[in-house]
Formats: structure tokens, sequence, C-alpha cells
């Protein structure tokens, strides 16, 4: 009964772990994409509390999820008046593993 209890808290730990390390590519994907879209600059940076994410699942097992993701950017005119864009995306999971990008593929930008 201990072996049993012990290998289901260990694929409890190892799930949440592999969940972090998911949201972690989208986010940078999400990053990537943002700067390419809107035609950012390069050297743009964005901080974790501007990207906003929600796994969402659309089937069965591990392949239906799709992850929607809302980025804020903040900005500034001539006049020096703050200018808040939030922009959204949407993610769908088409790889097995989900920790590289080719994982995932861009369904929509807004």
């Amino acid at each position: 009964m201990k072996k049993i209890a012990f290998i289901l808290i260990s694929l409890l730990i190892v799930s949440c772990s592999t969940e972090g390390k998911q949201e972690e590519v989208v986010r940078e994907l999400a990053k990537k994409d943002a700067i390419e879209k809107l035609q950012l600059p390069e050297g743009t940076a964005f901080s974790n509390e501007n990207i906003e994410i929600t796994e969402t699942e659309t089937g069965e097992a591990s392949i239906g999820v799709s992850y929607l993701v809302k980025i804020t950017i903040k900005s500034q005119d001539r006049e020096g008046n703050e200018i808040v864009e939030t922009h959204t995306m949407n993610y769908k999971k088409t790889g097995e593993g989900g920790l590289a990008p080719e994982d995932y593929e861009l369904i929509s930008f807004e």
C-alpha cells in the first residue's frame, strides 16, 4: 500500500513540474510572437506580471490543451501620456511533450 501511495505522489509531483515548464515555454513564445506581430523593437522586455496564461482543455488527453495568453503592453506617447494595450493570443498544443516551442501553434492574435 505504501508503494502505491509513493508512486501516486511521485506522479503528481512530476506532472506539476512539467505543467510549470509548459507554461514557461508558452510565456516565452508569447513574448516572441508579440514582438514579431506588433513590430516592437528587438530589445523589448516584458515582466511576468504583464502576461496572464489560462490553460483550457479542448478534448481528451494532454494533446487537447490550449492556452489563452493575455499580454499587456504599456507605452507612452510623445506627450508623456501612458498607453495601455491588451492583446490576446490563443495557442494550441500540437506536440506530445510540450517542452519545446515547436509543440505549440498560434491559433489567433487579437
